[in-house]
Formats: structure tokens, C-alpha cells, sequence
């Protein structure tokens, strides 16, 4: 039997569940369900194929809310291939760049839905330290860390005063735009890459602080669900043009 422990309406604009046992669909006694472990298995195959690096795989790990309590019927399946960035090229931001892009055009192309989530795959370096209360080995077959149940503790008053300075600085910058400068414009973008950097630092604190339910992420997940991360790249995006364009 399922035993919901509470139910989050307001958390990131969707439907957040906290359960007492992981989802039935994918896993059983804890262990995961061998049909979907062996989809999984060959789904990271085909990605890691098609990135066409003559480089070995190290894991195939699965993280997120689909390896932890706090899964709903829109998580996504976040597959992770973990790889020696080192073994592409020295340069691991650039290498991450590069897989970043190439990770956004597969699953752009490739809409993969089991049991009725989707599957995301990313490629990860050995040495990031992944941080999750649910990592489970798919290539192993086994868990990395056990997810443990907690009763979790939401502040959503700190969540929607972090948000709404964030947004409130975005349209500000994107003011700025209407009049600005290729110099005025290059100023912008550099603050507002920095500005993004500082949200997802933060999350990354949060994260290793107090987990999935720390301020950080879940404003973070917000600003997410609500297009603002979106906005941010897209306003980045156009400030480039200002830059380059006469």
C-alpha cells in the first residue's frame, strides 16, 4: 500500500508529491523493475553512440525524483552517463560544453516516454560530486546512496521573496536592452551571466545543504516551471546580438 505523507500544491507550479515508498511503476521491494532497467540500458547506449567519443563508460546512473520519494506524474527518468571528461579533451568546461549541446539536440529529437515519463539523458564528468538523497547504478545494478525517508519542511515565503528579486532584476536588465549599447550591451551580458551562474550556485549549496527540498532548489525548480531560466538564456542570447550586429 502507498502511504502519502503530504502534498505540496504550491511547490514549483505542478502537482509535488512526497510518498512513503519509491513509484511501483519502476521499482519493486527497492530493486529496480529488469524491463525497465534493460530500456534504460540501451536508451544511454544509443545516446552515447550517436555523441560518436571513442570514450569508455564509467556508470549509467539514475538520479532525481524517479530515484527518491518525492515523484509525481510529470518526473522526468534523468539518466546520467558518467565519463573521464579528461579523455575527450583537457579543457572539461569546454568538453562541457560541447556535450551540453549535443545532450539538447538528442533529446530534442529523440521524444523517449516510458510508463508514461519521459527520459532525459545527460553525460557527466567522474570527478562532479552528484549530488542526490537517491543515486542508483543502472549499469550495476545496485544503489549508490539510498534514498531516505524525511518528513520535509518548505519555507515558501523565503521561496517567493528569492524569486520575486530575481525577477524583479531580469526585467530590469531587460529594460536596460531597449537602450542599450553594443558596449552598454556587453556590460549586461557579462552581469547577467554571472546572475545565472549565481542561481545555479546556489542551488548547488542548497543541494549539498539540506537537499532537494533547500530554498535554493525549489526556487530554482520555480523560476524553471515558470520560463523565467528560460527568459534569462534568451535575454543572453539577444544581448549577444547587440554586441556582434551593426
Amino acid at each position: 500500500m502507498k502511504y502519502r505523507a503530504k502534498t505540496f500544491s504550491n511547490w514549483i507550479n505542478e502537482r509535488v508529491e512526497y510518498h512513503r515508498e519509491l513509484s511501483t511503476k519502476f521499482w519493486s521491494n527497492d530493486e529496480m523493475d529488469p524491463e525497465i532497467r534493460e530500456k534504460l540500458l540501451a536508451i544511454a547506449d544509443d545516446f552515447w553512440k550517436s555523441l560518436k567519443f571513442e570514450v569508455p563508460i564509467l556508470d549509467i546512473q539514475l538520479t532525481g525524483s524517479l530515484a527518491n520519494f518525492n515523484w509525481n506524474s510529470d518526473s522526468d527518468l534523468d539518466v546520467h552517463i558518467i565519463i573521464d571528461f579528461s579523455k575527450i579533451d583537457p579543457n572539461i568546461e569546454l568538453v562541457r560544453k560541447a556535450l551540453d549541446g549535443q545532450r539538447f539536440i538528442w533529446n530534442q529529437r529523440h521524444n523517449v516516454v516510458l510508463r508514461g515519463h519521459d527520459v532525459e539523458c545527460y553525460v557527466q564528468h567522474r570527478d562532479e560530486q552528484h549530488i542526490a538523497s537517491g543515486l542508483y547504478s543502472i549499469l550495476n545494478n545496485r544503489w549508490i546512496i539510498v534514498p531516505e525517508w524525511t518528513n520535509p519542511k518548505i519555507d515558501q515565503k523565503d521561496i517567493n521573496e528569492k524569486k520575486r528579486v530575481i525577477k524583479a532584476e531580469l526585467k530590469m536588465i531587460k529594460q536596460e536592452i531597449t537602450k542599450a549599447t553594443a558596449e552598454k550591451a556587453e556590460m549586461l551580458y557579462l552581469y547577467l551571466d554571472k546572475f545565472k551562474k549565481k542561481i545555479m550556485t546556489g542551488r548547488k549549496e542548497g543541494l549539498a545543504r539540506d537537499g532537494e527540498f533547500s530554498v535554493e532548489n525549489l526556487v530554482f525548480k520555480e523560476l524553471r516551471r515558470d520560463g523565467t531560466i528560460e527568459d534569462i538564456i534568451e535575454t543572453q542570447s539577444k544581448l549577444y546580438s547587440l554586441i556582434y550586429s551593426e
